[in-house]
């Protein structure tokens, strides 16, 4: 598990751990679903990033714990067509991990919520994350210097797969425009920003804003 960074801890329905009927597989691919879940239980990983967290080789291991999830309303998975997507739908499959197992449909403010605890690569950034990272901002800062919004975004989903938290970003651009200045790419703000989350988990300190990483790299 290196290709990626992720939260270091996932929180699993606790009726899971003592259904005798879920195998251990099925009990690893919830726990690695849950890594990226919401409050609302929503989550998108990659079957690829699945297989890495799991360990399980095959992709059928995975498909065939989540027919067991499924069928025991443990993960539910949900259809764009629920949220007026266009015809296209979602590129990856969109999950909903049920605490419970009778929760109502997440509505489409917990999915878009949700985004930023996805893994996503680097240079990928598309409407879904422009304009908002759970926070209810509006498209409005897209005439921002492309390097300084790249970098913060790279801070915010850094700060995400690292924390869970959200960042706003219009208290982070100000700070972004000096690292673009100063040469710094959308890269080397990712980079620094999971060193300094997890320097700050460990000493147990606050969520570091782009401020206190630019404050080592400057």
């Amino acid at each position: 598990m290196t290709k990626y960074h992720f939260r270091k801890w996932s929180v699993l329905p606790a009726r899971a751990v003592g259904d005798r009927q879920l195998k251990e597989r099925e009990l690893r691919v919830l726990g690695a679903l849950c890594v990226f879940a919401n409050r609302a239980g929503v989550c998108w990983p990659a079957m690829e990033t699945l297989c890495d967290i799991t360990g399980y080789a095959e992709r059928m291991t995975i498909h065939s714990a989540m027919k067991v999830l499924k069928r025991r309303k443990y993960v539910r998975q949900l259809s764009p067509k629920d949220y007026q997507e266009t015809a296209s739908g979602w590129k990856s499959n969109r999950y909903q991990v049920l605490w419970d197992g009778d929760e109502a449909l997440p509505t489409y403010e917990d999915i878009h919520i949700a985004t930023p605890l996805q893994v996503r690569d680097d240079d990928e950034l598309d409407a879904n994350v422009i304009g908002g990272m759970g926070d209810g901002q509006s498209n409005t800062h897209t005439t921002d210097q492309p390097e300084a919004s790249a970098i913060a975004h790279a801070y915010i989903r850094a700060v995400q797969q690292a924390t869970g938290q959200v960042r706003l970003y219009d208290n982070e651009i100000a700070h972004a425009r000096r690292l673009a200045v100063a040469g710094f790419t959308a890269a080397d703000v990712r980079a620094a920003t999971l060193n300094v989350c997890d320097q700050a988990i460990e000493r147990r300190a606050g969520v570091p804003s782009l401020y206190d990483v630019a404050g080592g790299m400057l």
